[in-house]
């Protein structure tokens, strides 16, 4: 492309000098006179066909015929060595035809190409050295700077809360990138150790809670054990009584059973899987309808005020090998929940091989009802652990269902909250 544009101008100013040495020479010197600018081999001038040489005669083939000589046009003849420039320049003044010659040696040309050809050579080549020292520093660079960054993030995961507030952010990052990624890191590691602290804090205290609250109850219920034990043989209690005396007996079983139970899920918790081995011999196999007949018929006593009627269906084969207390206050807390917060005292019951369904419509009640407000939740997710339903009862129906191993899951629309467990039963008598 250089090469081509260079003998395009070469020509175009070739063309131009030669009209203009013919316009002016022609006009100064007269048919006889030497002139002065004639340079053999390089710029030649000639008045009239006959004192112009055969070699220039015969490259513009007017040896024979004059009439083929193209007048006040450059004509450009190539030879092996040299580029000739021929001008037949006519003039109207002395009407005599001025030849105006302009020789070009190839062996200039040929120097001056392979001059310019080795210059781009050299300039690429530079220039792709820049390139490759420029990616190669640039590489380095940032190998170095992923180098020390990565050994930060190393350090970091190996530091408390308190190393990690005093640690700052290492000084040989240049790039804004990896230093604002290591800040916002920084940050979310802090507010992760944060939230860890916090819900350390918040099973410590929920650990120490019930351990306590199982401790506690065991001196007022051993208290009343004595006393209905006391009452029962007394020979003074009339048939009335007898009746108050059995219901105050199964409200005393029930407190007795609930205080076991969270004394039991509290080793478990602080034993884990080693405790739950401890406690398998205290399996057995039952019938899940016995425990749910017993809990619809506990659930009408206690709410006899609400009027609550129980929808049920339910597989009377299904059975379960597992903790009998256990499965018992599962399924009473999760009743008693529904009963609560049913809006229009419906409870649908559902049982087959392994799944347990309890449902209840809710809404918000008005107040002085004395029924809590409860929000539906929206569908697909799970109750916020906040909100444990009927005092510790959707509270232990967790922590029994994370113990045993079952699925607990909670669902609510707009109008109806659904409970299930799923029994992973170990030895399945039903089929």
């Amino acid at each position: 492309m250089i090469l081509f544009m260079r003998n395009s101008a070469m020509d175009d100013t070739t063309d131009y000098y030669m009209h203009y040495d013919a316009t002016v020479l022609s006009d100064y010197y007269q048919l006889s006179d030497t002139i002065a600018e004639f340079d053999p081999g390089i710029k030649e001038y000639y008045w009239g066909i006959s004192r112009l040489p055969t070699r220039y005669q015969t490259l513009l083939n007017i040896e024979l015929d004059q009439s083929k000589l193209k007048k006040d046009q450059t004509q450009l003849y190539s030879l092996k060595n040299e580029s000739i420039y021929i001008l037949p320049f006519y003039s109207k003044e002395k009407a005599e035809i001025f030849f105006v010659i302009h020789i070009f040696d190839m062996k200039n040309e040929t120097l001056f190409y392979q001059t310019w050809q080795n210059a781009f050579i050299i300039f690429f080549t530079l220039f792709l050295l820049i390139v490759i020292l420029f990616i190669f520093h640039t590489n380095r660079q940032i190998t170095r700077q992923m180098a020390s960054f990565t050994s930060w993030l190393n350090t970091l995961s190996h530091f408390n809360y308190s190393q990690l507030q005093q640690e700052q952010t290492p000084k040989q990052l240049k790039f804004e990138e990896l230093v604002s990624s290591a800040q916002y890191l920084q940050i979310s590691l802090l507010a992760q150790h944060e939230l860890q602290r916090k819900e350390q804090e918040l099973l410590l205290r929920e650990k120490y809670f019930i351990a306590c609250l199982s401790h506690e109850l065991r001196t007022p219920i051993a208290i009343i054990s004595a006393a209905l034990t006391l009452l029962n043989k007394s020979e003074t209690i009339t048939a009335k009584d007898q009746d108050k005396l059995v219901k105050l007996s199964k409200a005393h079983r029930k407190m007795k059973q609930l205080t076991h139970t969270l004394l039991h899920l509290w080793r478990g918790e602080q034993g884990g899987k080693s405790s739950i081995k401890n406690h398998i011999a205290q399996n057995k196999v039952f019938l899940l309808a016995e425990l749910i007949e017993q809990a619809v018929s506990s659930c009408q006593q206690q709410f006899i005020q609400r009027n609550i009627n129980f929808s049920v269906s339910m597989n009377n084969e299904a059975s379960l090998f597992s903790q009998y207390e256990l499965a018992e206050i599962l399924i009473q807390n999760l009743l008693c929940n529904a009963c609560q917060y049913s809006a229009d005292g419906i409870v649908k019951v559902h049982l087959n091989h392994h799944n347990l369904v309890v449902e209840n419509t809710v809404n918000e009640m008005p107040e002085g009802s004395g029924i809590a407000k409860v929000k539906p939740i929206p569908e697909n997710t799970t109750i916020p652990k906040v909100n444990y339903g009927y005092g510790l009862g959707l509270f232990l129906a967790e922590k029994i269902c994370q113990q045993q191993q079952w699925t607990l899951e909670m669902s609510s629309t707009e109008k109806i909250f659904t409970t299930k467990v799923t029994f992973n039963n170990e030895k399945d008598l039903s089929r």
